[in-house]
């Protein structure tokens, strides 16, 4: 079912009118120390805590849940948690913050703390806590209302196990099964709490796709700390490489009418796919781009990477790229100063 959708000149005119509309802030705690503002009046929804919370009020309470990319895939995450909760009237702002703040209408300090002023909060119902089907967050919210196929700027993350194939020699098929049930419900949960979403899993491994670097970034970060605190408890899991790259992709359905489901097409997808071999074991390689953007959206980040000696080659392409690499536990500073300018 389509979520409803509002714009921000709607919302402005409920507010304005003084209108009981509970309107929902939906981020990371870190957000917002690179974006502390948003809609006066907004209450902070926190993602990427142990254990998200939904409000707990009146469920006819008129609800707008909006969030910091233009893509409104953490929106569209909380609000389908209030429907699954029994909320009636749930809508998610057209555009996130980004078409507010275009459209210059007013803005205010927003810490999380100001989650306090609901005093009574419930987890989200357990079905609705992943991304259900292959593509919730592509259709309902990336890709809501446009007609396919559709160009869209995009970052992708893929992540791959590393040496998997000799588990297939030391544990049974079930046993197999189960290691990468574990490590993808993690892939899928952090994919989620950074505004993105799982595109397909293959074997061992899966491709994620972002609303941009922002997003994409840090979780490919807290996506390694995550499979890194998973393996303490379970050291049979192998560790993870991971690699980024973003640019144009056109998004369509492929297939016949009996099964379909969306493809995502562009260059950015196989560069993060053959750079992905570049990794070492739990490191993150990214493009030119990833790391030059992150210099504007994630500084401390982008300070991990440190460019391999040599420009890559990669098949298919005419010209060498740059790549970078943060190993894990890096806190290299030393990247190469023409990715700062």
């Amino acid at each position: 079912m389509s979520l409803r959708r509002t714009s921000p000149d709607e919302l402005k005119g409920r507010l304005d009118a003084a209108e009981p509309v509970l309107v929902l802030d939906v981020r990371r705690p870190e957000a917002f120390r690179r974006h502390p503002s948003g809609i006066a009046g907004a209450i902070p929804l926190l993602l990427d805590v142990p254990e998200p919370q939904i409000p707990d009020v009146p469920r006819e309470t008129p609800v707008v849940a909006y969030c910091l990319c233009s893509g409104q895939a953490s929106s569209t995450r909380a609000a389908r948690w209030l429907e699954a909760a029994g909320y009636t009237d749930v809508a998610v702002l057209t555009g996130g913050l980004p078409a507010w703040e275009a459209a210059d209408f007013p803005r205010a300090p927003i810490h999380p703390d100001d989650a306090r002023r609901i005093t009574t909060w419930i987890p989200p119902p357990r079905q609705a806590t992943g991304a259900t089907g292959g593509s919730l967050i592509a259709e309902s919210a990336f890709l809501a209302g446009e007609q396919l196929p559709a160009r869209r700027d995009m970052a992708v993350l893929f992540v791959d196990m590393v040496d998997s194939t000799q588990l297939l020699f030391m544990h049974s098929p079930e046993e197999m099964l189960g290691l990468v049930q574990a490590f993808m419900e993690i892939v899928v949960d952090v994919a989620v709490q950074h505004c993105g979403d799982v595109h397909d899993f293959e074997g061992d491994g899966a491709m994620l796709y972002f609303a941009g670097v922002g997003e994409a970034l840090p979780a490919a970060f807290n996506l390694r700390t995550a499979l890194n605190a998973r393996r303490r408890e379970l050291p049979e899991l192998p560790q993870a490489r991971f690699a980024l790259d973003a640019g144009p992709l056109v998004v369509g359905h492929v297939g016949a009418v009996e099964r379909r489901g969306l493809s995502f097409i562009g260059p950015s997808v196989n560069a993060a796919a053959r750079i992905l071999k570049l990794a070492p074991p739990g490191g993150i390689v990214a493009t030119y781009r990833i790391v030059s953007e992150a210099w504007y959206t994630d500084p401390d980040l982008a300070a991990r990477f440190v460019a391999l000696p040599e420009q890559q080659l990669l098949k298919g392409w005419q010209e060498p790229v740059s790549v970078y690499v943060a190993a894990d536990g890096s806190l290299a500073a030393d990247v190469c100063q023409d990715c700062r300018s």
